[in-house]
């Protein structure tokens, strides 16, 4: 500040009345906005920036303040955007990293560009997962598309959109969210929740008597994460369809996945024993079939089938 006095005090010794009355005023501005910093950061800014153009219009006399105004506006664009971020006011805040980022790019400062571009998807972020955390699944969904507006590479926002979709209700637009955040670095998350996406589907299938469909999104279950739930739906779905070889494999996986389904579920080992009985592995069935012969509802079937195939 000092040096920017003394270089005004030269020039206002070589230049006219009515440039050196512009000279001071300008040093008045910039000195007003530089103590408005701490209390007022958006009147500073409006204060820097009229130096800057009343500066900008003295040539060479002006030089020195429009050079500090530069440094300084882009700056306090971002204080002001990261007072909007604490107050939770996110489009306040990303309007304002905004114009940090034009000032920045205009004015040279390219580690004030480079940071506020890096927080402006930050902070989308955070708004959409604000909204997520709240059930306002649809105003999350609109806040992630603005991340990925910005950034199509952005494979968490493709995944939180995913996710926001799953609560709507629209399985297809999240299974296509979360396919993109696979194809964007987020592959392992991403199968999951594909995973989990398909089952949903075929459970659906299988309420709505849609045993083809059932089988078909178990299936792809399974491909990106094996798991009990669609082993299980494979089972059931395919022994519906008489594809008995498809069936026993998904109640066979099943089982090896949750072991006291044997006990528990004597159900799915009666139809696992049937399925293999239609696959032509009755001796594999007979196996089955003994686990559950002295069951209270299952025994008596399992009796009989026993005796039907000759099991010894």
């Amino acid at each position: 500040m000092k040096k920017i006095l003394l270089t005004i005090m030269v020039a206002l010794c070589t230049m006219g009345i009515a440039a050196a009355q512009d000279l001071e005023k300008a040093t008045e501005l910039y000195n007003n906005a530089a103590a408005a910093i701490e209390n007022n950061k958006a009147e500073a800014i409006t204060m820097f920036e009229q130096a800057l153009d009343m500066a900008g219009q003295l040539g060479e006399e002006g030089a020195e303040i429009a050079t500090q105004c530069k440094g300084i506006i882009p700056k306090l664009y971002m204080a002001v955007g990261k007072e909007f971020v604490t107050a939770k006011d996110y489009n306040a805040a990303v309007e304002q990293f905004k114009k940090a980022i034009e000032k920045g790019e205009a004015f040279g400062e390219a580690e004030v560009v480079e940071e506020a571009k890096e927080l402006i998807p930050q902070i989308m972020m955070a708004e959409g997962n604000g909204f997520l955390k709240a059930g306002d699944f649809e105003s999350a969904v609109n806040a992630f598309q603005k991340v990925i507006d910005a950034d199509p590479t952005n494979g968490k926002a493709f995944l939180a959109k995913g996710q926001a979709l799953t609560r709507l209700n629209k399985a297809d637009e999240a299974i296509k969210a979360f396919e993109l955040a696979s194809e964007n670095g987020e592959e392992a998350t991403a199968a999951k929740q594909l995973s989990n996406a398909y089952v949903k589907k075929a459970v659906a299938c299988q309420k709505a008597k849609d045993m083809k469909g059932a089988l078909e999104n178990a299936q792809k279950s399974t491909q990106y994460v094996d798991n009990a739930n669609a082993q299980k739906i494979i089972g059931v779905s395919a022994l519906s369809l008489k594809q008995n070889k498809v069936a026993a494999d998904g109640f066979e996986a099943y089982l090896s996945m949750t072991p006291d389904a044997v006990t528990k579920e004597p159900g799915i080992v009666y139809q696992l024993g049937m399925a293999l009985v239609g696959a032509g592995e009755a001796d594999k069935a007979c196996g089955y079939f003994k686990k559950i012969a002295q069951d209270a509802k299952w025994g008596e079937g399992a009796r009989y089938q026993i005796e039907q195939n000759k099991c010894k």
